[in-house]
């Protein structure tokens, strides 16, 4: 589930609730402009929600509420929509959200279906390599950043983690459960891959904030180290090895066009 899936369906239930008299008229309009969604950050000791949102928090004075009192509101009704697990209102008003497993996995057919396009700007096209996947028109600070070189690395793994797999008779079918992604590295993996075009939006013309955004989406590919393929040979393949595989493709794909975006190119092998 994007940012932008969350932002609608905070749209709907802030309508919902003024239209029933639980917030004022003025609700129905939306919440302020801008970015309100949030990945929830990963270090924090016992996490396991998945973004949070300071929405109440900015909205709440347009409306005359306290951020407490309308982040209250709307936590009652995002949590009965099937695509919510919890809604969590700290004191400041601050809403802290679960998404549904198949809602957070969502995010992968996503990314598939526009592997061309997806966290590129309008019109930009993924860099054009040599068969040692370099370019020789690679702006000077780029090629010299020892932080691109580690993204590069991440998305070669996962070239070759979904290289191994497929080799072994791994695939991509319909089927998978992809739910069963929930292991911690997974979940972040995928908040990470959904909130990347917002991320790197946001920071379009500073060239250090977009190469932070890659390097980060590298260490949340990094950090997940879950089997995608069978690891005994009497280990049969099961459903969440494909579902671990298309995770992988969809990772890799993220970082190759994030790599392309700065302009750098993104090797199979390294």
């Amino acid at each position: 589930m994007t940012p932008e899936a969350l932002r609608r369906l905070l749209e709907q239930v802030a309508a919902t609730a003024a239209r029933v008299g639980e917030l004022p008229d003025e609700a129905e309009a939306g919440p302020p402009a801008g970015p309100i969604f949030e990945p929830v950050d990963g270090r924090s000791a016992g996490v396991v929600a998945d973004w949070v949102t300071p929405v109440a928090q900015r909205w709440a004075p347009e409306l005359d509420l306290e951020p407490l009192e309308l982040g209250r509101v709307l936590a009652q009704r995002l949590i009965d929509h099937h695509s919510i697990d919890a809604v969590e209102v700290a004191p400041s008003g601050l809403l802290s959200l679960t998404l549904a497993d198949s809602d957070r996995c969502a995010i992968i057919d996503v990314v598939l279906e526009h592997e061309a396009t997806y966290g590129l700007p309008p019109g930009q096209r993924v860099p054009v390599v040599d068969a040692n996947g370099q370019r020789s028109d690679l702006p000077a600070w780029l090629g010299s950043d020892p932080a691109v070189r580690t993204a590069q690395q991440a998305h070669a793994r996962l070239l070759r983690l979904v290289r191994n797999a497929r080799a072994v008779g791994v695939e991509i079918r319909p089927s998978d459960r992809r739910e069963d992604l929930g292991h911690v590295a997974e979940r972040l993996l995928l908040v990470a891959l959904a909130d990347f075009p917002q991320r790197m939006d946001r920071h379009e013309g500073d060239s250090a904030q977009q190469v932070r955004a890659v390097i980060d989406l590298a260490a949340r590919a990094d950090a997940w180290n879950q089997p995608i393929r069978p690891m005994t040979i009497d280990e049969r393949v099961r459903g969440i090895h494909g579902a671990r595989l298309a995770l992988a493709v969809a990772a890799a794909i993220v970082l190759r066009n994030g790599l392309g975006r700065l302009g750098a190119p993104a090797p199979e092998r390294m």
